[in-house]
């Protein structure tokens, strides 16, 4: 998916017209909020036209949009517009952090274009939730339970 892109899907919301290096500027400010709030190494936009892949498609294309429609009616002083297509970047954003760990192991299990590559995680760990496997867990109740309750 191309920036170009996206840009239409927010031109059609917003009614606007933007240059370029404004676009670029926006769409570079999400993903680095992206990369704060998930603990992620994605790359900046370099342009409109190329292909950018880090980010899977359906993702990419539901942050973005509203990241850039936020900005284009913030410059606007539009605020009340503004803050509905920030609303809905940060639901996206959210949606995105939980499915994280499930977009790596699609990747990993060879869905390269719909999955995250783990390149763009940061060492420091995972920003959302991830399926771990119990199956070798001892069930032992709720705290450890002894029959009291948990009481102790």
């Amino acid at each position: 998916m191309t920036l170009a892109e996206i840009t239409k899907n927010s031109a059609i919301f917003t009614d606007e017209n933007f240059s370029v290096e404004n676009i670029l500027s926006l769409a570079n400010r999400a993903i680095s909020r992206i990369n704060v709030e998930c603990k992620t190494l994605f790359p900046f936009y370099t342009d409109t036209t190329s292909e950018y892949t880090a980010i899977p498609p359906i993702h990419q294309f539901d942050m973005i949009s509203p990241y850039l429609s936020y900005g284009i009616k913030m410059n606007d002083s539009a605020l009340s517009e503004a803050n509905i297509y920030l609303d809905e970047f940060y639901k996206a954003l959210n949606s995105f952090k939980d499915s994280i760990g499930t977009l790596v192991e699609q990747y990993e299990n060879g869905d390269t274009e719909n999955g995250l590559s783990g390149e763009y995680i940061n060492s420091i760990g995972y920003g959302g939730v991830y399926g771990i496997d119990t199956s070798d867990a001892i069930n032992i109740g709720f705290f450890g339970s002894n029959g009291n309750g948990g009481s102790y």
